[in-house]
């Protein structure tokens, strides 16, 4: 069986040729090790009480019962187990992907019938049944588009803060260690929000699923950062604090006598 199961596993990773197809094989090849695992150790106890003489009749019909008993009591179950079908079925995140279930992002390190253990950014393991999955988010699938948005004060030069963006911008994309990790060229979408402080500029990148793409981002806002210094751009709105000094005579909080 462990043969077997090894070389389909190859199969699909020949056929496929990448890493999700990798993915996809390591996921598959542990749910049919563990599924193998169980019926085989249930077949090797019915066989051993078969030796020993036991009649495995009342006991086989009592296993039916038991299936019927929980497909009307643990509904619950067959909905797991179902969603878990589909998830394998139709390839929805595999071992090894970054996805975001209920809003929370997390690493995916095993795939079972009935549940799906995952391992968040802090290193908490979270064990999640596959029915409970609504809205599945898969980060590791195709391609990401990162978005940097630039803050600049509102009485700062607009203008000249676009221009200084879009030298670092025009920079950063004719540097080859950098235009190998992107799919496309870094583009700068202008001002995106304006608020009564702040208006804020958008630049965007788009790479592949891993670290290119965060690491360019936080490349990109460092460089702006520092260009916008030098320009004396202020990227929040200034304000002033004045400081009163009080008369020897008077306290704080107190109020002048009423003159009649």
């Amino acid at each position: 069986m462990t043969f077997l199961i090894q070389r389909a596993e190859r199969m699909v990773v020949s056929r496929g040729g990448g890493t999700e197809a990798a993915q996809r094989a390591r996921t598959l090849s542990l749910i049919f090790r563990r599924v193998s695992r169980g019926v085989l150790f249930l077949a090797a106890i019915v066989y051993s009480l078969v030796v020993l003489g036991w009649d495995v009749r009342p006991l086989l019909a009592g296993a039916g019962l038991l299936g019927v008993a929980l497909g009307f009591g643990a509904q619950w179950l067959v909905r797991d187990i179902i969603s878990g079908l589909f998830i394998l079925i139709e390839d929805q995140f595999s071992v090894g992907d970054l996805i975001e279930v209920n809003g929370r992002p997390a690493t995916v390190e095993s795939i079972t019938l009935r549940s799906t253990t995952l391992r968040d950014f802090h290193g908490y393991v979270h064990f999640v049944p596959n029915g409970e999955m609504k809205i599945v988010v898969n980060r590791s699938r195709g391609w990401n588009r990162i978005a940097v948005d630039v803050p600049i004060a509102v009485d700062q030069d607009l203008d000249r803060a676009l221009d200084e963006v879009d030298r670092v911008v025009r920079a950063m994309n004719e540097e080859k260690a950098w235009r190998d990790r992107l799919l496309d060229p870094i583009e700068m979408w202008g001002l995106e929000t304006l608020g009564p402080q702040e208006a804020h500029i958008r630049l965007v990148l788009r790479a592949y699923p891993g670290p290119d793409g965060p690491e360019a981002a936080r490349e990109l806002r460092r460089r702006v950062i520092a260009a916008l210094g030098r320009a004396r751009i202020r990227t929040s709105s200034q304000h002033d604090v004045s400081i009163t000094a009080l008369k020897p005579t008077e306290t704080p909080g107190a109020t002048a006598p009423a003159v009649r």
